[in-house]
């Protein structure tokens, strides 16, 4: 019995449905960079430490992709452009020395990984907007700069690293990541060898530096590009970074999922506690509220008791001095002050 591999067999599949009637051969996804333009020449050094000189005659050939592992040098009256997908495009600066790390791409998916190691010179970059899980980032021995569509240019020199935004803007760090400092549109950071990163304001030296730099970078054309895939197509190497990317592309999205689930479970978590918090906090408020309205009252109740005290004792005072007044002017009164008069009439004196 023949046992197939999970790869084998997703190979298998594409290419029996590639036999049948109308099947059109879709695109591959480039694993690397392609040259789309050679001013002078450049050497390019590939994963397996061999060294070939390349000039303008080179583009559109196999030796034109640049596999994640290759490195290049530009020389004093060099320029390279090259193109990550359709919607990033690089220049790599004169006297420049820069290493392919990472280069993984998969349109239709959405997902772009790029990572330059940048020893010294200058590269410029400019690319749309690219999706939240997709990265572009050039490391230098002093800095590290992260973006996801933007226009900008990275310099490294003597130790020094700096970085100039035309457009967007850019994550730019320490070797460490100890300090990371957004800089946008007109401005630079500048990293020295303790990791000190300033973010200034461009000086009009600094503007026309990465006009120059970044002006008219070459393209790939249609033609090329198809010229381009049907080497992707002979190319073994391709299909294995293919298949590695997708592989890590799943790898990502589970990671991602598991992610999307423990933020889930924290975020009703919270909610419950949030709840809990809120509930707790309101029958605090209602005791506070009852006791307000207890006190309230009982400082209510006591104030009638003394007003009533008070009434009653001034009731009793009252009536005291009226059964004194009615005393004064009872009949027992009146008979003694008749009698004393008729007195007085008997005896005149």
């Amino acid at each position: 019995m023949v046992h197939f591999s999970r790869s084998n067999f997703l190979l298998l599949i594409l290419a029996l449905a590639c036999i049948a009637p109308g099947c059109k051969k879709k695109p591959r996804d480039v694993q690397g960079l392609i040259l789309t333009s050679i001013r002078g020449s450049v050497d390019v050094t590939d994963n397996m430490n061999i060294k070939r000189t390349l000039a303008s005659a080179a583009l559109y050939t196999r030796d034109a992709i640049l596999m994640p592992g290759y490195s290049v040098k530009t020389r004093s009256d060099t320029q390279v452009d090259m193109d990550f997908s359709e919607s990033v495009r690089l220049r790599v600066g004169e006297d420049t020395s820069m290493r392919l790390e990472t280069a993984r791409c998969l349109k239709h998916k959405g997902y772009a990984r790029l990572q330059l190691r940048l020893d010294s010179g200058k590269i410029y970059s400019v690319g749309k907007k690219i999706s939240s899980s997709s990265r572009i980032t050039i490391i230098t021995p002093t800095s590290v700069v992260g973006v996801r569509g933007t226009e900008f240019m990275v310099r490294e020199e003597k130790g020094k690293s700096v970085t100039l935004v035309r457009e967007g803007s850019v994550e730019v760090s320490d070797e460490a990541l100890n300090v990371i400092k957004i800089v946008e549109a007109d401005q630079k950071a500048e990293i020295d060898s303790n990791g000190e990163i300033q973010v200034v304001p461009q000086t009009d030296e600094d503007r026309k530096e990465v006009q120059n730099l970044g002006a008219d970078i070459a393209t790939i054309t249609e033609s090329g590009r198809e010229q381009m895939q049907n080497l992707v197509d002979q190319f073994e190497e391709q299909k294995v970074l293919i298949q590695q990317t997708l592989e890590e592309q799943e790898k990502i999205n589970t990671a991602n999922m598991e992610q999307q689930k423990e933020q889930d479970k924290d975020l009703i978590k919270n909610q419950i506690e949030s709840d809990r918090q809120s509930l707790k906090e309101q029958i605090e408020r209602d005791r506070a509220n009852m006791e307000e309205m207890r006190q309230k009252l009982q400082a209510e109740s006591t104030q009638l008791q003394q007003a009533g005290k008070e009434d009653q004792s001034k009731i009793q005072s009252e009536g005291k001095e009226g059964i004194n007044q009615i005393k004064q002017n009872s009949p027992v009164g009146t008979q003694d002050a008749t009698k004393a008069e008729l007195e007085k009439l008997k005896n005149p004196q």
